[in-house]
């Protein structure tokens, strides 16, 4: 059985955030609510996708508020936006490092130890415009290599290096039920809202509180309508009243899109993908 390895895929240094601070009641024509909303120029160069998650580290920060796993949401401006959850943790002028990620089978170990796969890297000048950033093409064995221009291994890396991508996202739900005893569950939510996303019982979810920040990792039970439920230590980060976002995620390649559903706090009101 190969050896499945976590590798750095892609990066942006020292990345300003633009816009960031707590905003649950974010309206949907302004985009979806949670996530980091990059513009397309940004995304292009740093050959990120929407949907692809991202570890955001803040510059600056302490042992406990240094960074925290997100994903890449469309933005629906030049700004660079910390959304939802994510504007607890950024504000207005922080700068950030932004990382994305991929699972190497042993082939794509050695063709990236040889040097024949490329990483991304995308640097900016402190306190600069990401208009500015610099763009390189770094391969091992080769560290006086770093290449600006278009790569000849661009289609070997899309196959290779899959992106870790949002699968499905069910968004604004609110938390009406708890109870401490983590025998129970861990993350429920009604059953019906998981089927029409394609969540299954037991995927690993990542919960995003939109009330007052945090995300956590954990794993999704199916309940009946109505029902949205947290137990365990889960109880403790979404207790009754806490509005969150809950994701999934596959390893894909940009042609995945992700299934969105919008909610009143435990039924569906509207159904879409992220693009």
């Amino acid at each position: 059985m190969d050896v499945i390895a976590s590798c750095k895929r892609s990066a942006i240094h020292n990345l300003r955030i633009d816009a960031g601070g707590p905003n649950p009641d974010r309206k949907p024509d302004e985009g979806i609510g949670e996530g980091l909303a990059l513009p397309e120029a940004l995304r292009t160069a740093s050959d990120l996708v929407v949907g692809e998650a991202i570890i955001v580290a803040r510059i600056g920060g302490d042992n406990l508020h240094n960074r925290v796993r997100t994903f890449v949401a469309p933005s629906t401006s030049e700004n660079v936006e910390a959304r939802g959850s994510l504007g607890y943790f950024l504000s207005e002028g922080d700068l950030v490092c932004v990382i994305s990620e991929t699972r190497l089978s042993a082939q794509g170990q050695q063709l990236h130890r040889s040097g024949d796969l490329h990483i991304v890297d995308y640097g900016i000048v402190p306190g600069q415009g990401f208009q500015s950033g610099t763009l390189k093409y770094e391969r091992l064995g080769r560290p006086d290599e770093k290449i600006a221009g278009s790569p000849d291994d661009s289609s070997l890396r899309e196959v290779l290096m899959p992106r870790v991508l949002l699968h499905s996202l069910i968004t604004n739900l609110v938390v009406n039920d708890t109870n401490d005893d983590c025998l129970l569950g861990s993350a429920e939510i009604p059953g019906g809202l998981m089927d029409q996303v394609g969540m299954t019982r037991h995927n690993m979810v990542t919960v995003y509180n939109s009330s007052s920040g945090g995300c956590t990792d954990t794993y999704a039970v199916p309940m009946p309508p109505g029902v949205v439920m947290t137990t365990g230590a889960m109880a403790g980060f979404a207790p009754i009243g806490t509005r969150v976002h809950v994701a999934s995620f596959a390893l894909g390649d940009r042609s995945l899109t992700a299934s969105v559903l919008d909610t009143d706090g435990n039924a569906a009101i509207s159904s879409g993908t992220l693009e």
